[in-house]
């Protein structure tokens, strides 16, 4: 019979050669339900509720290759969350290392504490990875707005051509765009929190547990310090209070995965376009066997950027999904909290498709500047009736330079004839003076700087250089091991 269960990325192409297999799969899950188990062990440890010896009984069973995945899945069913299942077989494992570890594990939790902890582990490496993609598609596009700072090119609007503009400035405006999302991303890691309440939110058998173990100590600083130690162990951050039924962090998390889906996209969408054969002038440098069809030998699509939008595509109804979900009843949901597990991995996964592959396809574009400056030229020169009428507003005022031009556009494009040479025929007829005609027609130009652009492309290539600087000063971070560091949200 064959493997039923193996997902090898059939219908999502984008994901090969990215880590979201690896960040994401169900391993990668089991791994971060017995980093979880293991941390709150660890916590109870530290916090003097657990013996000493149990610190080594975690080392061993650190590894969640030792646990059978296959039977955990299988078994979820009976009680609706696989962390039913998973404690029992940690359990077991525990046992068969030192008798009586079994009594010192998922002490005071409940499956819903342990599941979301491991959401937050996996949604830590998961914006750690974007930071990281997101920081290379950034350095390419600073170096593209720098480059193509003075290539022009025709600005559109509606899908028409509107006025002239620069493909650095373009390049810059993607350029923000990642910029605000790397920002947001930055911030929504460093304040991924725990989750330890119990049965009910309220701490109730830690507590007891404390009471009756440590007669020596305050209560509310023993529990304290196993949230501390917990958040330690684990590299998120302590909660002001246990979380099952404010689904908050998991919205948030939602809108900037899906927002960071939807830069890429916008980006994927944009080189789609340009690289449109009766466009040409952005294309997806393809290696041999890269863009072809099965029915026409001579297509070179930009796959990349089609893959990279589809992706985008799909992110808004799993964010409302999990937007959804904020609406949990009593104290633990029945549905909400279940409802939200496969729509956030889907949504990781494509996000680190999506950004993984835009950070590639920025690296492979090609730039044809001369197919720009043809481009322009189609229009006979209506891209300029914008700077053309609002120089001649200054002599005849703004509603009536504003006549002038639309009626010479419209004209021009009745005739077949370039704005310039229609417009010049009016403005004798009109009785203007040989100075604004001489002015008009020098502003029919591709020379000079369209508007602000050449600063607007230095205040957004600056920021990111500053925050690439900031990085490299303090190291930058990848989906690796997490931290251990404290944090209160």
């Amino acid at each position: 019979m064959p493997n039923y269960s193996f997902d090898a990325g059939l219908l999502n192409p984008l994901s090969h050669g990215t880590r979201e297999s690896e960040l994401t799969s169900d391993q990668a899950w089991l791994q971060a339900m017995v980093d979880a188990e293991l941390a709150l062990t660890r916590a109870l440890v530290d916090a003097e509720l657990a013996p000493k010896w149990m610190l080594a009984v975690c080392d061993v069973l650190a590894d969640a290759d030792q646990f059978d995945l296959g039977a955990i899945a299988a078994e979820a069913r009976n009680g609706g969350n696989p962390v039913i299942p998973f404690v029992k077989h940690l359990g077991r494992a525990a046992e068969k290392v030192r008798a009586g570890a079994s009594d010192h594990i998922h002490v005071g939790a409940t499956s819903q504490d342990i599941l979301d902890t491991a959401a937050m582990i996996v949604a830590h490496r998961v914006t750690c990875e974007l930071i990281h993609q997101l920081d290379s598609l950034g350095g390419t596009l600073a170096d593209l707005a720098d480059e193509h700072r003075g290539t022009v090119m025709s600005g559109r609007t509606l899908g028409q051509q509107a006025s002239p503009t620069s493909f650095g400035f373009v390049a810059a405006g993607w350029l923000d765009a990642v910029l605000l999302i790397v920002t947001r991303l930055d911030g929504m890691r460093d304040t991924l929190p725990v989750q330890l309440g119990g049965a009910v939110g309220n701490l109730a058998v830690i507590t007891e547990i404390a009471r009756t173990r440590r007669s020596d100590a305050v209560t509310a600083d023993v529990l304290d310090s196993v949230l501390e130690r917990f958040a330690h162990h684990t590299g998120l951050v302590v909660p002001r209070l246990s979380w099952h039924t404010n689904r908050v962090v998991i919205s948030e998390l939602a809108s900037v995965l899906a927002a960071a889906t939807g830069v890429a996209g916008t980006i994927a969408l944009d080189v789609s376009v340009l690289s449109r054969t009766e466009i040409a002038e952005l294309s997806e440098r393809l290696a041999p066997g890269q863009g072809g069809s099965s029915a026409m030998p001579h297509k070179r699509n930009p796959v990349s950027a089609v893959l990279i939008t589809a992706a985008a595509l799909q992110t808004p109804g799993l964010a409302s999904t999990l937007y959804g979900s904020m609406l949990a009843e009593d104290q633990r949901p029945s549905g909400a909290w279940h409802a939200e597990w496969q729509s956030l991995r889907v949504l990781e996964r494509l996000t680190i498709s999506a950004v993984t592959g835009a950070a590639s396809l920025a690296a492979r574009l090609d730039v044809d500047p001369d197919r720009m400056r043809a481009n322009l030229d189609l229009t006979d020169g209506l891209v300029f009736s914008e700077r053309v009428t609002t120089i001649l507003a200054g002599a005849v005022g703004k509603t009536t330079a504003f006549a002038l031009v639309e009626r010479a556009s419209q004209e021009a494009f009745v005739t077949n004839r370039p704005l310039q040479v229609v417009l010049a025929s009016i403005l004798i007829a009109e009785g203007c003076t040989d100075a604004l005609r001489a002015q008009i027609w020098a502003a029919f130009s591709y020379e000079g700087e369209p508007g602000q652009s050449t600063a607007g492309i230095d205040r957004v290539v600056r920021s990111f250089r500053q925050r690439a600087a900031v990085s490299d000063r303090d190291g930058i971070v990848e989906a690796g091991p997490l931290s251990n560091d404290v944090r209160i949200a």
